[in-house]
């Protein structure tokens, strides 16, 4: 068994809340700890379930948990997923992980909230946060690969990068607000980076407490880069569609589809990358202070030496100046998804598309409002698998009063939750940019 004892000296069932964010290795972890999750339950750990879509089947995530409809709910005991996760917890005698990228964004908001964190104290455990960060250029490339790779919404990266700064998409600060303010929650930190080079299931482990010769075999990749022709491909398929494909009935069946087009063609070999050096500058200029005031805060170091930057050049596909073969290749892949597209229920009847976009393909113009920047969860339901408890993580690092500036010129939307500068409070918000209560967190230095 984990020592099941917080810095403070309390004890109990502990639930290690692993809030991701998006693309920041959470689908690798999430894979490791379902399909291991009986080995964890052997030393404490528990990774309780939830119904899949399919009768029988067990979802490798706790995605519905976050779902706005659900958390609508005023009480979460008698809401779908949550009653079914309160009758397995009330069951378990050691601690838990629950594991959704989609936390990160549902509970900023304070109802849902105060909603989900009541229903763990409620069921008598601590709640310990869990979230990872990594160097925000490659994150937001990363982010932006998968918005359209899930058919989310027609905006050029330009577009997308207004958003996220305007909203505070990848700003720690923001993210983690809720959590530094509720002096109940400990909240213990990852550096991405860090965690690639260690092993993402082993920086897992290390950071809710597990016992440090207990291990579980690396996951592989998951959701990795679309490379620039499947990049252009999705772009291109949405162009040509004019809506939100999103948005139809068969969506999971459709992009499953698009997935297995995907297969064995080694495109992600030659990653896309939609940062220009411009923007590149302009998401370092913007997070700059936000970044080392929270690096020094967490790791008492700067946000360089915490999550290295990696070097990025802009590279897209030039439809126009590609050979026959390549310009082929794509199109088998758009015109088979424009094609299903089109015979799916509620599908569009289009008019025979006129080839091409230049570079960039269908990124460059949107059609309609733009999707909400949150991606979707495409992943198919698996097995069912066991479920767990832990210790304080092996990291060397000293409880702390956490603080920390809000994000830096985070615009309207950022300012209301995050707080718009260090030190300032977002309006009708107590400390919202620079957390007031007293608060433990701890680093994982990995």
């Amino acid at each position: 068994m984990t020592d099941n004892t917080s810095q403070n000296g309390a004890s109990g069932r502990v639930c290690y809340l692993h809030i991701g964010p998006h693309k920041t290795g959470t689908t690798s972890i999430q894979n490791a700890l379902f399909t291991h999750a009986d080995r964890l339950a052997a030393i404490g750990l528990h990774y309780p379930t939830l119904s899949g879509d399919k009768p029988g089947r067990q979802r490798r995530n706790h995605t519905p948990l976050a779902r706005l409809g659900v958390m609508r709910a005023d009480d979460l005991n008698a809401a779908p997923f949550w009653s079914e996760l309160g009758e397995k917890i009330a069951k378990i005698p050691g601690s838990i992980i629950i594991s959704t990228e989609h936390f990160a964004d549902a509970l900023r908001d304070a109802g849902r909230f105060r909603k989900a964190t009541d229903f763990f104290h409620d069921h008598g455990f601590r709640i310990v946060v869990v979230a990872y960060f990594r160097d925000q250029p490659g994150w937001l490339n990363s982010w932006y690969t998968q918005d359209q790779r899930n058919f989310m919404s027609r905006q050029s990266f330009g577009e997308f990068l207004d958003k996220a700064l305007e909203t505070g998409l990848v700003d720690p600060w923001a993210i983690l607000r809720r959590f530094i303010d509720d002096e109940r929650i400990e909240v213990r930190v990852v550096s991405f980076e860090q965690a690639i080079k260690k092993g993402l299931a082993k920086s897992f482990l290390d950071a809710i407490g597990a016992p440090a010769d207990f291990d579980i075999p690396e996951p592989q990749a998951s959701n990795p880069n679309l490379g620039v022709k499947g990049m252009y491909a999705a772009q291109e398929i949405m162009r040509r569609v004019g809506f939100r494909v999103r948005s139809m009935p068969n969506y999971p069946e459709l992009y499953e589809s698009f997935k297995v087009m995907m297969k064995g063609r080694d495109w992600e070999k030659t990653a896309y990358v939609g940062v220009s050096a411009e923007d590149e500058q302009r998401i370092r200029d913007h997070y700059r202070a936000s970044n080392d005031a929270f690096a020094q805060e967490w790791f008492g170091a700067d946000w360089a030496t915490v999550c290295p930057p990696r070097p990025m050049t802009q590279r897209e596909f030039d439809f126009d100046a590609s050979g026959e073969t390549e310009k082929q290749e794509v199109l088998e892949v758009v015109d088979a998804m424009v094609s299903l597209i089109q015979g799916a229920p509620g599908g569009p009847k289009l008019a025979k598309p006129k080839q091409g976009g230049g570079k960039g393909g269908a990124g460059k113009k949107k059609a309609g409002a733009a999707a909400k920047l949150v991606p979707a969860e495409p992943g198919k339901s698996a097995k069912p698998g066991g479920a767990g408890e832990g210790k304080k993580p092996k990291d060397g690092g000293k409880s702390k009063k956490a603080k920390g500036p809000g994000e830096q010129g985070g615009g309207k939307a950022a300012g209301k939750e995050a707080g718009k500068g260090p030190g300032k409070k977002g309006p009708g918000e107590k400390g919202a940019g620079k957390p007031g209560k007293k608060k433990v967190a701890t680093p994982v230095v990995i």
